[in-house]
């Protein structure tokens, strides 16, 4: 479910940078207005994005992907 959630904020993220580009074609006083509210959309879902997935890992909804590729091997 919270993978699910992650990947609607995405994609809401995605929309909200469609619409800035959009008011950034449009130009004037509107397409600024478009562009600024785009922008703060944009941060927003990405505030909320961020705490939500440090929330889903300290809770334990999602697990870190634990594979790393160039880690030194220890000696015994």
């Amino acid at each position: 479910m919270t993978e699910f959630v992650i990947v609607l904020i995405v994609i809401a993220i995605l929309v909200a940078l469609g619409f800035g580009l959009i008011g950034m074609v449009r130009g004037g006083k509107e397409g600024s207005d478009k562009m600024f509210k785009s922008l703060v959309t944009r941060v927003s879902l990405s505030v909320l994005l961020f705490i939500l997935v440090l929330f889903s890992g300290y809770m334990g909804w999602i697990e870190p992907n634990m594979i790393m590729i160039d880690a030194p091997i220890a000696q015994k």
